[in-house]
This record gives C-alpha cells, structure tokens and sequence, in this order.
C-alpha cells in the first residue's frame, strides 16, 4: 500500500494566520494530533513553522520559499509541515522559541523548528532562512535537505542532541528561589539595581533605551514612573515625548506600532499590536496622573488611539480584533511595508491643495527627500508649525485620514484574544470619558459573553460565531484582572463575580505545589515540557499579572474568606524565582511592578452612596496613585452602611479603617 501523502489542511482552520498560508504548495498541517500521527507514520522530521497574521517576516518568507512550487515539492517530499498560529498556542511558540535561543542565541519570527515526530522534541531551530545562500545563512532548500538527510543518515546524533536541548530548557526553568528570602528586601534591592540599568541605557538624545532597532518597554517605563526620582522621571518624559512624536506613533489615525528600525524612532515597524496599544495607554495615563511630562501630549496620543480603536479594531460581537498587518497594497498590485501610511508632498497637496498642503508638510515633517527606504516618502513626525491652530491642524488631518482610507487597507486579524482583551480592559479602567467607557463596555460584553464561563473557565480565542480552544494563564490572569477593575470601577457585580470565579480556577489548575504558575494547565497534550512564563517579552510574564491580580484581590477585600491563600500563592511564586529576580532583575520588570503592591499597604476609598456619587470622586479617581483604589458602590459591603446618609466613605489601608466621613472636602488622599 501507498504510503499517505499530507494535503494542506489549513482551509479547515479559522485563524487568519493560518489562513494566509492555506493556498500555498505546501502541504500545511495545523497543529493536532493527525499531523503528527501522519509523520510518525511516515517517519519524516516534524517541520513546525510558527508565525502570526501582521508578520512582515513571515510574509516575506511565504512569498519567497512556501509560494514555490520547486521548494513546496521539496518540503512535501521531505518533511511533514505544521503551521502554528502564536497567538492561538503560545505553549507551542514558547518551548520551540527557547529552543531557538539555545541552539542560536536568538529568536523571532517565522521560527522554523525541526523536530523528532516521535517525542516533538527540536534537534534544530532557527528564525528566516533567503531562498538563495548568503550573509552566513544557508539558503532554506539547503536547510531542507541537511535536516532530512540528517534524519535518515545520523539520526542518533539528532535525538541526543534534541535531548541535551530538552535539558537544557528544564534546567532553565527550575527552582532558582533562595533558602531564606526576605521578599521586601528583595523586591526593592532588585528593583533599585534595575532601575539603574534602565538609567545607564537611556538614551537622552532620542528617549528610549539602547540602539537600533527600538522598541517601547512599557514595563520598563512604568518602573521608572513608580521609581519617582527626578532621573527616572525625566527618562520616561523623554521617551514618551519622542516616541509620540516621531514614526512610532500613526499620527493621523492613532495607535503605536511595534517598533522602530532606528534609534532616532523615525521608521516603525508598521505592524499595529493590540497588546502594545493596552500597554501604551496606561503610562500615559499615569504621566499625565503624576505631572510627568506635556499633558497635552499625552491627552492627544490617548484620546487619537481611542478613536482608532473604536473606528478600526471592534468587532461586533463585542471584543477588540488582534492585529493590523505591516503590509499593503501599494497601488500596483504589490504589497509592501509601510505603503498604507507614507506620504510624499505630492500626495498631500493633491488630497488638500497647494497651501493647506504646504502646512500639512510642515506639522508632519513630509518631505521631497523622504526618510522610508529612499522611496521619496516620508514617515509622519511632528514639527512646530506656528502659525497652524489646533482647529486648522484638526481639520487638515481630519482629511488626510478620510483621503487615507481610500488606499487598501492593512490586513486585519480578527480573531478577539481574551488575554489582549483583558489588558486592555485593564487599560480602559483608567481612563475617564465618554469614549473610554464606550470601548470597555464593548470589550466588557465580549469578555462577558464569549470568552468566559460562569465556572471559571476561559477560552484563548473567538473568532466570528467560532470558539477557540481553552484558555492559557495569560488569559485567565487578565480576563480576571480586566473584569474585576471593571467591575469594581463601574459597580458591575457580574463583572466582579466572574473575576472571582476565574481566579478560583486559575489557582486551582495552574499552580505548581512548589510554587510559581504554569504557562498550561496539567492537560497540555504532547509537548515535552510543561513551562513557565514569569519573564517579560513584548507583554508582561503571565505570573506577573496573577500577583497583580492578588494583589488587587488583597486591596480591595483584605478580610476575604481566600486572603490567606491568595497571599501565599503570590508570595511563593516570587519566592521561587529569588535567584533568578538577582541574576537577570531587568527580564522581571512587571513582576518587580505588581510585587510592590502586593508587599506595602494598600489606601482604599471605599465609597457608599444611594446611587449619586460625591462630585469630588472624579477628581480622587484622577489623583490615585500605585496602591491607592476607588471603590464606589451602591450596595453595602465589609459591614460599612451608610446608614440614611445619602453618602458616607471610608478611608481604609490594610484591615485598618478611619472613622467615616461624609463631607466631600474630606475626599482626597
């Protein structure tokens, strides 16, 4: 009998990821158990390919190798082929990535992983391969072809080095906490030696921290807000201002993109991330809380995303979409990075005409000259333009957006990640406005609604009337983090009732009885190893978000029923990482972040009103501070009645409670 040759699958799936590579001559197989029963069978090497929708990488790699014919032939006949959608299955990325890092001492993606079929354990791994050799890279048919050979000719060799990269992992993510810890100590040693890292890298001219090419740091920037000395805080105010006002940031239609290719943050990376906006959003919003810079710097970038959020990103069923690709038609029937949002004057004039043209060019820094891969475009950055009004600046970029929509868009990838969603939501909570609460209580029904379960339980994706597969702790953390700010913000019982039952399973089916929290549950299928996430990447380590979770748990409700136990979760997960938080205190800054709340007292404004709140509440919510919260509610809770005032407050740090008041010129901190 003939042996069972792979067709691609990929049509089956509902990741847009996915998707773009289902009409390649590639034979693709989504991640399951049939492709890898089928390489098993054929006794080929386990190619697992894993990228995301908005990679620009990934589709240069697509056009140049998995769109030919000659090299799909190969790789059909070599090898059996997995698509990975990273977003969909972070545990797949995060093993093979760590993978990577070992064997090369880097990752990114595409990350082009070749496995052993038979324990899915990687003898090699590595990111974009050219089609043709050069710059130290062998060519990806090459690479084809050496792996394949390897396999049938030295196949020894290839498992017992796939074992020591196994070992390797493990002994990466073991127990590096220390016998006796002093947590606080700890906590503030670490930090203090990081922010003077952070301090030593900042880059005064440009903002921002090291060289090309640049990237936000969100968490590092938030560190140094909390820090507070007038070094910190003028790093953050640099970096905000220029990263802002230069390409990182669409100026016309909102929102950052990933990153910049230079140090100066002229050229982004184009691509649009939801979860660096929901990380974005939030350090503004506390620089402009702490006198931290140009206020009205910060009001436009906020207020301009929020606009792009709403316009662009939700999706109907509640939930807000995942990503805007880097790449788009650029008039010609070609796509290229970048060609949605560079502009030459010519353009500009011809949207405006002559004079408004000229101003335009002006307030964005457009140019006859360009500074985009010597195309004669430009990448918008402010300039001082002294005689534009905000009125006449309004309106001139109010018609370059509509003349923008007229060019092929970006692509969208319109699958609702809760865990995004979460973060977001987080973000939202913060914000005061119209637009603000338009947005969370969309994202709010989304979460509500399609992501989670009144058990509990938490699904990782949605996609149109399509459920993804189980949740992650990264969505548990901030599903349960969002809805219970939420919740607590607008004095939604639902929302705080399922924040509570979505902690309750995550700590029953993540926790590691040693200590610390597991990225999967104990189901996680066929993968070699079960792993952690503690360390930052481009979002926070999914442990951080659950100590911030607990922590805000602990503030809010220091007498609960679980106190005790939330509290000994979240101290044992630092605990364990004692060592590692020494060693490499910068990969922590989120965990350093959350630790510090959950370690010093907590100042509660716990408000009871009979449905009108106290005016000076907005400004209390505006003046919050790190460990300081609002909770304003018309339901009695904690033994605090109000009695027949129409209010009464109470100002609460720990289990300890002042006496209440119930003249409004009393509410501050």
């Amino acid at each position: 009998m003939a042996k069972q040759e792979p067709t691609n699958r990929l049509s089956e799936c509902t990741s847009p990821y996915l998707l773009q590579h289902a009409s390649n001559p590639v034979a693709w197989q989504p991640w399951d158990d049939t492709a890898i029963e089928l390489a098993r069978k054929l006794d080929r090497p386990l190619l697992v390919s894993i990228g995301y929708a908005a990679c620009h990488w990934c589709h240069v790699m697509e056009h140049e190798s998995f769109d030919d014919e000659e090299t799909a032939a190969l790789m059909n006949e070599k090898l059996v082929c997995i698509k990975v959608d990273r977003e969909e299955r972070p545990d797949v990325d995060a093993l093979y990535m760590a993978a990577c890092q070992v064997m090369t001492g880097q990752g990114g993606w595409p990350l082009n992983a070749f496995l052993d079929p038979h324990t899915l354990k990687p003898f090699f791994a590595g990111t974009y391969f050219p089609p043709k050799q050069g710059h130290g890279r062998p060519s990806w048919t090459q690479l084809v072809i050496a792996m394949s050979d390897a396999w049938s000719g030295q196949r020894d060799g290839l498992v017992n080095n796939s074992d020591m990269i196994i070992e390797h992992i493990n002994k990466m993510a073991g127990d590096s906490s220390s016998d006796e810890v002093d947590l606080e100590e700890l906590i503030e040693a670490v930090t203090e030696g990081s922010v003077q890292h952070s301090l030593k890298l900042f880059d005064a001219i440009n903002g921002g921290f090291g060289g090309a090419p640049k990237f936000p740091h969100p968490m590092e920037l938030e560190a140094l807000l909390r820090y507070g000395s007038d070094e910190s805080r003028k790093a953050v105010e640099v970096s905000l201002r220029y990263m802002a006002g230069r390409g990182l940031f669409d100026h016309l239609g909102g929102g950052w993109h990933r990153y910049c290719v230079d140090s100066a943050w002229a050229v982004p990376h184009f691509e649009k991330m939801l979860y660096d906006n929901a990380l974005l959003l939030p350090i503004h919003t506390r620089a402009l809380r702490d006198g931290v810079g140009d206020q009205s710097v910060h009001q436009r970038v906020i207020q301009l995303t929020l606009e792009w959020l709403k316009r662009e990103m939700l999706d109907p069923n509640g939930g807000v979409w995942s990503t805007l690709d880097a790449d788009s038609d650029d008039g010609t029937g070609h796509k290229e990075e970048g060609a949605f949002y560079v502009w030459n004057p010519e353009q500009v004039e011809s949207a405006l005409g002559v004079q408004d043209g000229e101003l335009a060019c002006s307030r964005w820094t457009i140019t006859k000259a360009g500074n985009f891969e010597n195309s004669g475009s430009s990448v918008l950055a402010l300039s001082d333009v002294g005689e534009l009004s905000e009125e006449k600046e309004e309106k001139i970029r109010l018609a370059l957006l509509k003349k923008r929509a007229e060019r092929a868009r970006p692509g969208t990838d319109d699958k609702v990640l809760t865990s995004w969603n979460g973060m977001l939501l987080v973000a939202l909570t913060e914000l005061e406005g119209d637009l603000a609460s338009e947005i969370g209580e969309h994202v709010t029904q989304g979460l509500l609604e399609r992501s989670t379960n009144e058990d509990g339980s938490v699904l990782r994706t949605w996609r149109g009337e399509i459920d993804g597969g189980p949740g992650f702790l990264d969505d548990h953390a901030w599903a349960a983090l969002g809805l219970l700010n939420w919740g607590i913000a607008t004095d939604n019982e639902t929302c705080i009732k399922r924040a509570l039952s979505i902690t309750k399973r995550l700590l029953e089916e993540f926790s590691d009885t040693d200590g610390g929290f597991w990225l999967s549950t104990s189901n996680h299928g066929e993968l070699p190893i079960r792993q952690r996430c503690e360390t930052d990447s481009a979002v926070p380590g999914s442990t951080s978000i659950v100590v911030r979770l607990i922590s805000n748990l602990l503030g809010i409700w220091p007498a609960h029923e679980e106190s005790d136990s939330w509290r000994t979760y979240a101290m044992d997960s630092i605990s364990k990482l004692g060592e590692g938080l020494k060693q490499r205190g910068p990969a922590y800054w989120s965990l350093l972040n959350a630790s510090q709340d959950l370690l010093r007292p907590w100042a509660v404004w716990h408000i009871h009103h009979d449905g009108t709140e106290p005016e000076e509440l907005k400004q209390l919510r505006s003046t919050a501070g790190d460990r300081q919260l609002v909770i304003s509610t018309q339901s009695s809770s904690d033994g605090k009645d109000r009695g027949d005032a129409p209010w009464m407050a109470w100002l609460c740090e720990g289990m300890s409670c002042k006496p209440p008041i119930t003249e409004s010129s009393d509410l501050s901190w």
